[in-house]
């Protein structure tokens, strides 16, 4: 059956359609129209947005949606104590799809996220929990439908992996150390992936498609210091990287023009020296990079994602600016901007239908489409 979605101001990065009919079958968007344009009414499902604002499914690129329900919950599910290069793991073989954040992801108009190894960035006494290459990551609809089961390679640098390897009683516990176990697995990846004949090496089969470049490596990082020799490394071997978290890419931000980042989350404590520099003004600083916005759920659980891009338009972003932080951005950072992450003809029917103007306190969600369904709507799933 064909949904139509009737009225209301379609707003995306791009444009704005005002009293505007969309139509939506099988799971993709068909045809934009107004309802001005119409000669006969519609006699399919109907959803009414008359006054409301109509934006793409919201994009979260980097969560651990199903790999920890809650912050202190107990395991580490999303590394390995025991050994810190692990790229043949996958986030998908540990993930508890009945996890409640799902739920919570639409009922905030969530409809994709990228789910990563590692752990989230606590509150608590514990900081977060790292490896130097805790393994594949992949991409996921909030409806549980996954879209790319190893779409990224993670892997971490900086302080947080060096103190983690320490407390574990593991090497190497230095910056040159972690470059060095890098640097020398990629050189076996690379002399592995040239090779007609192997004899099967599951780690180094983990990172051909990245050595190809099918797949980018995401890096956990935060300083301009760990910036800049991750850039040297990936020019190195010639590899697609997307810098996480990237607290003080606003510092080396001429050489990140071309350099997809996932920032933040932006509210978080200024604890340690890799968070001395992060604050919400940065966004003013880093407005011609590629970057879209993460909650690292659930560091902020991911409802509040929402939320997090409202503050870019404190610093001077329009509407519409901050809207694609969390839309077309991501959607390109994940590489998935073909089918999501804008309101047009032909991409995957990922809508939010909003009470009000985005990023307005009294402003909720009244539905959440995800694949041309009602997943979410007005507060009841």
């Amino acid at each position: 059956m064909v949904l139509i979605i009737i009225g209301g101001t379609v707003l995306t990065p791009s444009e704005q359609i005002e009293d505007a009919v969309i139509f939506i079958d099988n799971g993709k968007i068909t045809e934009i129209t107004t309802r001005s344009a119409l000669k006969n009414l519609p006699t399919d499902q109907v959803i009414d947005a008359t006054n409301k604002f109509i934006v793409p499914g919201f994009i979260d690129p980097h969560t651990h949606i199903g790999i920890y329900r809650l912050e202190g919950d107990p395991g580490d599910h999303g590394i390995d104590l025991v050994d810190p290069i692990t790229p043949q793991l996958n986030v998908v073989e540990g993930m508890d799809v009945f996890d409640p954040a799902f739920d919570g992801a639409l009922s905030a108009g969530v409809t994709t996220v990228g789910i990563l190894p590692g752990a989230y960035m606590s509150f608590g006494s514990s900081v977060e929990r790292i490896t130097i290459m805790p393994g594949q990551g992949a991409i996921f609809k909030t409806n549980k439908r996954m879209i790319e089961e190893s779409a990224f390679v993670k892997v971490a640098v900086g302080e947080h992996p060096k103190r983690f390897l320490a407390e574990q009683k593991l090497s190497p516990t230095t910056r040159m150390g972690i470059m060095s176990e890098l640097r020398k697995m990629f050189l076996k990846a690379k002399e592995y992936s040239l090779k007609e004949e192997k004899n099967y090496d599951p780690k180094l089969e983990a990172l051909v498609p990245v050595i190809e470049g099918k797949i980018p490596l995401r890096v956990h990082i935060h300083t301009a210091r760990d910036i800049v020799s991750v850039l040297r490394f990936s020019q190195e071997f010639s590899i697609k990287v997307i810098l996480d978290h990237a607290t003080e890419a606003f510092l080396v931000k001429d050489e990140l023009t071309d350099v997809p980042i996932v920032y933040g989350p932006i509210v978080f404590s200024k604890r340690g020296t890799e968070l001395e520099n992060l604050d919400s003004s940065n966004l003013s600083k880093i407005r011609e990079l590629v970057f879209s916005i993460t909650t690292d759920h659930p560091t902020i659980p991911i409802e509040y994602l929402d939320m997090l891009a409202g503050l870019a338009t404190a610093e001077g972003y329009s509407i519409s600016q901050a809207l694609s932080l969390i839309t077309v951005n991501a959607a390109k950072i994940l590489g998935i901007d073909d089918r999501v992450g804008s309101i047009e003809p032909g991409k995957d029917a990922d809508i939010v239908i909003l009470s009000g103007e985005p990023f307005s306190p009294d402003t909720h969600v009244e539905y959440t489409i995800v694949d041309g369904e009602v997943c979410y709507k007005g507060g009841i799933d």
